[in-house]
């Protein structure tokens, strides 16, 4: 996910043969709903386990939702929010892939440098298959067959063969990437924070095509698709969000968010993309056209609910976070914050 300058040492894992306690939605020291004015309610539901979660994946035609959550990865029933699985053995677990057709999940982990295979009806760690420095956001391309992870540090992209579990190819890109998109046509984007850009890859040959400048938009992070459209959507630090012609690589226009933006998901059901922001509050934006867009809501939502995944069928969009713990102030550093032990907690976001 989006790098911080220095991060303080994560709490202490605790509780970890402990058995899944049985969830609902319940209050914490946040707000559980939004504003009486606001179009969408908040609740949450308490996840055990320890330290924050990061990304989040919805399978909607599968009926699952995938949460990462420091050294676990949470299936849930998409339905009823209850646990269904838990891969573990893990130790920082980041993004998740899913390989529906061969019946394969793909975790991946950014203190062991490596993917985790995982069968998705049991969750039971099938391989664990090394990758470059820190891998974080990875997805499958249907067009390639294949799961590509990226490489926060050594800057690159780990090209796995699903059939056999191992890496194939070796992609290098000129940054850290972050959040990734593709087509499923054989085109694939990722977001260069340090870059200011866009890199372009070719699936099915499997090498880096070109970049995408992103004039006014400062350390872009998330990344968000419209396939009908073919636009990209660029969270960045700046607090604009960036829409570019996936094709001609022209920035559109750039609309107003919040603060931090670390997690951007697109309901093309609803022509609605929602920008998580870390800093409280996500932005609620309406596409009126292809380059045309318009602030419907700024949201209220806990601190750190910093990433996002929706679910298309019922639209309900979900994060995670918990109580935040920040370490001492330090002159001229970005600290990141723990978590208060027992209050990691799914935030679920649903139309009124």
């Amino acid at each position: 996910m989006r790098k911080l300058i220095v991060s303080a040492s994560l709490v202490v894992m605790l509780a970890a043969c402990h058995k899944p306690a049985e969830p609902g939605p319940q209050a914490s020291g946040s707000p559980s709903a939004a504003s009486e004015t606001s179009a969408f309610t908040v609740t949450h539901v308490s996840l055990p386990g320890e330290g924050r979660g990061d990304y989040l994946l919805a399978d909607s035609e599968g009926r699952r939702l995938y949460v990462t959550h420091g050294a676990r990865l949470h299936i849930i029933d998409l339905d009823t929010l209850k646990p269904v699985g838990e891969v573990d053995g893990l130790k920082y677990a980041h993004g998740v892939a899913l390989d529906k057709a061969r019946g394969h999940g793909f975790v991946t982990d950014g203190d062991l440098q490596a993917v985790v295979m995982f069968d998705l009806s049991t969750g039971k760690t099938i391989k664990m298959i090394p990758a470059g420095k820190k891998p974080d956001s990875i997805l499958f391309d249907p067009a390639s067959g294949m799961i590509f992870a990226f490489n926060g540090d050594s800057k690159d992209v780990s090209v796995i063969d699903p059939a056999i579990g191992k890496v194939v190819s070796t992609i290098k890109l000129p940054n850290g990437p972050e959040f990734s998109q593709t087509d499923g046509k054989g085109k694939i984007w990722v977001n260069l924070e340090e870059g200011n850009d866009i890199a372009v890859i070719d699936a099915k040959a499997m090498k880096l095509s070109g970049t995408i400048p992103l004039p006014g938009c400062d350390g872009p992070a998330p990344l968000a698709f419209d396939a009908a459209n073919r636009v990209l959507f660029s969270g960045c630090g700046n607090k604009v969000m960036a829409v570019t012609d996936a094709d001609s690589g022209k920035v559109l226009t750039t609309v107003p968010i919040g603060g931090g933006p670390d997690g951007i998901a697109f309901d093309p059901g609803r022509k609605r993309i929602l920008v998580a922001n870390r800093d409280g509050a996500w932005t609620i934006v309406t596409q009126d056209a292809k380059d045309k867009y318009t602030v419907s809501e700024t949201l209220p939502i806990d601190e750190y609910a910093k990433t996002v995944t929706v679910d298309t069928k019922t639209h309900r969009a979900f994060s995670s976070t918990a109580d935040l713990v920040w370490p001492k102030p330090a002159p001229g550093q970005k600290l990141l914050p723990n978590a208060k032990p027992g209050t990691f907690r799914l935030m679920v976001v649903s139309e009124k």
